[in-house]
């Protein structure tokens, strides 16, 4: 975004273009912003090749994700839905983590039939559910454990 004699562009576009194109509100994302934010992000962890995950929750627009999707990100999801979103844009399921609190059972199963990298378990019992399921299933899954180490600061 800049400002060009107290005209707001974004892209070389005029805003004001923008609003007589398409109806207000709209939503304006900028390719190039986001290109330049994952090209720098990738290039401050180059040392260690990390997998990184775009979370889907802070943006589930199906065209912002296959554009993620071209640049070899994977996704990191909360629920079933931002799953289907994110296969659906054509990310890997290999490059796919599921996190959050509350995944159901179905949500679990449904996880493991698309063969997905990792669960992130956020409990005793998830893991429980998980392995239920895997075996049942016959997979060997992979899973997340966060510890918190109870610490102050």
């Amino acid at each position: 975004m800049i400002y060009k004699k107290d005209e707001l562009f974004i892209d070389g576009f005029k805003v004001d273009f923008l609003e007589k194109k398409f109806t207000t509100p709209f939503y304006c994302y900028s390719f190039k912003k986001l290109k330049e934010n994952i090209i720098k992000f990738k290039k401050n962890f180059k040392k260690i090749n990390p997998l990184i995950c775009f979370a889907v929750k802070s943006n589930t627009n199906i065209n912002i994700l296959k554009e993620i999707k071209k640049f070899n990100l994977g996704a990191d999801v909360v629920s079933a839905g931002e799953l289907m979103k994110a296969l659906r844009a054509g990310i890997s399921p290999k490059k796919i983590v599921f996190s959050g609190v509350g995944k159901t059972k179905s949500e679990i199963k449904y996880a493991i039939e698309k063969k997905i990298l990792l669960i992130n378990a956020e409990s005793k019992s998830e893991i429980l559910e998980i392995e239920k399921i895997a075996k049942l299933k016959k997979k060997i899954i992979n899973i997340g454990i966060g510890l918190n180490p109870n610490t102050d600061a």
